[in-house]
């Protein structure tokens, strides 16, 4: 495709081709205040060198923002953790297979939707999830919120660390005063945790210090100057997102983990926030701190029956990986049963081995 843009019918629809927007940054933290559909995660963790960006409006405000590539006979939306209403959806897919002739698949990763009534073969799966905590207007009336046993032991913790440490300290870093040091040292701390066991797991620290000096800010737990615990998140909008934390296990009496993330939270708090997305996994102290779960869905969408079957590799492919996926989740919901564990340690030996 050639770069330009097409504008569709009364100008409620404008579509850049391999290019985007000058204001498309903003128009996205306006319409989803996601990190997953944000310009800064995009240029770290995708390639959108050669993106095009659908945009829709309703009632003259920006409805629908969609990024998104060309890949032989599909496109692939780069758009992730959000939702598109059915309205919306059934207005992009018509609009897509109206405009690309040689286009027959439309593919999402992780996206809240419907599509039984859109009058497209679809395949929909569970795909990625996570917990948001709605949040007040004061750190005060979110520690009031929370459960009272909760708040009793955050209450033990704090009060405790404070007692036992006097140099106990929490300190929040933003955009250039970040220290990639600080990061590394949140990193190791969290993959000595998730490796102890048998799992293998590394962050990519490089794209964390760049998408933190972005759109982030990094807690740090100190005590005696040295780093103990700490986080390191971001903000989209009135958005926040917890990423990596980790905690010393020499200081678990007090539960610093947790502290560490209640802390965040309330200095989202303070920074505006209204949301506090606490990443997935199935875990009983994202409940206890008021995260709620939610969960997306990969989603595919073929022009007709016969161009299903004309791609029928992509749909196979599509129905084995959705397997595996519910599998994982199947394991990970048992995680404390014989079976589970001796499931998940042959495969992270034969991770280990490759």
């Amino acid at each position: 495709m050639h770069p330009g843009a097409l504008i569709s019918p009364a100008d409620s629809v404008t579509c850049h081709i391999g290019q985007l927007p000058a204001d498309v940054e903003e128009v996205l933290v306006t319409t989803y205040a996601s990190l997953h559909s944000s310009l800064a995660f995009f240029k770290v963790f995708r390639s959108i060198g050669n993106a095009s960006c659908y945009l829709a409006h309703s009632a003259g405000a920006p409805s629908t923002v969609l990024l998104f590539t060309f890949s032989g006979r599909r496109i692939d939306v780069i758009n992730e953790m959000i939702e598109i209403p059915q309205a919306e959806m059934a207005r992009f897919v018509t609009y897509v297979f109206a405009h690309f002739q040689q286009v027959d698949v439309i593919s999402f990763k992780a996206v809240k939707t419907v599509t039984r009534e859109l009058g497209f073969p679809a395949q929909q799966y569970r795909a990625k999830g996570s917990y948001v905590v709605t949040l007040p207007a004061t750190p005060d009336a979110y520690k009031a919120g929370i459960g009272k046993s909760t708040r009793a032991s955050i209450n033990q913790g704090l009060n405790g660390i404070r007692r036992h440490y006097p140099s106990f300290q929490s300190r929040f870093f933003v955009n250039d005063d970040i220290d990639e040091d600080h990061i590394r040292a949140i990193v190791a701390l969290s993959e000595q945790k998730i490796n102890a066991g048998d799992a293998v797991f590394f962050y990519d620290v490089a794209r964390l210090v760049r998408l933190a000096r972005l759109c982030g800010f990094v807690h740090v737990i100190l005590i005696d100057g040295r780093i103990c615990a700490g986080s390191v998140n971001y903000q989209v909008g009135a958005s926040f997102f917890g990423d990596a934390m980790g905690y010393d296990p020499h200081y678990e009496k007090f539960g610093l983990g947790k502290l560490c993330v209640f802390l965040t939270i309330c200095e989202s708090i303070v920074r505006g926030g209204t949301r506090f997305y606490l990443g997935g996994g199935v875990f009983a102290f994202k409940e206890r701190l008021l995260g709620v779960p939610f969960y997306m869905d990969e989603v595919h969408l073929y022009r007709s029956p016969i161009k299903l079957l004309r791609n029928i590799d992509h749909a196979i492919g599509v129905m084995l990986a959705a397997a595996t996926r519910s599998g994982k989740q199947l394991l990970h919901r048992h995680k404390g049963a014989a079976w589970a564990r001796l499931v998940f340690k042959s495969f992270y030996l034969l991770q280990r081995r490759k």
